[in-house]
């Protein structure tokens, strides 16, 4: 694993030596406002089996992602009045919509079929972190928003905070990311909130930093 010791200044290099090794199939490990995470190009066939790989994930788990723009968002799922109040209200931040996709799955295109994991939806991140938005805006497609970590019940996986917890929990894998964006130790923050929306039902999947309270709030002010 290839380590990169971010520094302000050095930015734009950074994030152009991540944005090619994704397209040459590479996985970079990149800091988001809760948690690191794994990037790979997920539309690229060789590149998500080595992503599910290195995560040790089956295809029946599906993958939320990090949005290159807003207007992707609005390309791929059912976007409504909710999801729009909420991603105003909280985005960039610790708020991950799922949302129905907007396609039947005959007409998804593979990538999409294999990251819903034939749940019919899309999950979708824009953390409140700098460099995990630019790096999925340069490169321009959607990028895992996945902890890094090993998942499994085996591989004991945990949250990682710092390039140390990557190194650690890798090390014994046969299957590792090939590049850390180093930024140190990031706070300890619970995971993005997750909340479903169909129409205008919504229900909390995994409580975090936006609290029910916070979320009702917003909608009833909508009057949704």
């Amino acid at each position: 694993m290839d380590i990169l010791v971010y520094k302000p200044a050095a930015h734009k290099v950074i994030l152009a030596t991540c944005v090619k090794a994704l397209r040459q199939g590479k996985t970079v490990v990149y800091p988001t406002d809760t948690s690191y995470g794994i990037a790979c190009d997920i539309t690229n066939l060789k590149a998500r089996a080595k992503f599910y790989k290195i995560k040790a994930r089956t295809l029946k788990q599906p993958i939320h992602v990090v949005m290159p723009s807003l207007a992707y968002a609005k390309n791929v799922s059912r976007w409504n009045k909710a999801a729009a109040v909420l991603a105003k209200s909280f985005w960039p931040g610790p708020l991950s919509l799922i949302l129905p996709l907007k396609q039947a799955a005959s007409r998804l295109p593979e990538y999409l079929k294999i990251i819903s994991a034939g749940t019919g939806t899309v999950g979708l991140r824009r953390p409140n972190n700098r460099i995990a938005l630019d790096l999925a805006r340069l490169f321009g497609k959607p990028i895992p928003a996945t902890s890094a970590n090993p998942s499994g019940r085996r591989s004991k996986g945990y949250d990682s905070y710092s390039s140390e917890d990557v190194i650690r929990q890798f090390s014994r894998q046969k299957h590792k990311p090939d590049i850390i964006i180093d930024v140190g130790k990031l706070p300890k923050r619970k995971s993005s909130t997750l909340v479903k929306i169909d129409g205008n039902k919504w229900e909390i999947i995994r409580s975090g930093p936006i609290t029910k309270k916070q979320i009702q709030a917003k909608l009833n002010d909508a009057q949704i």
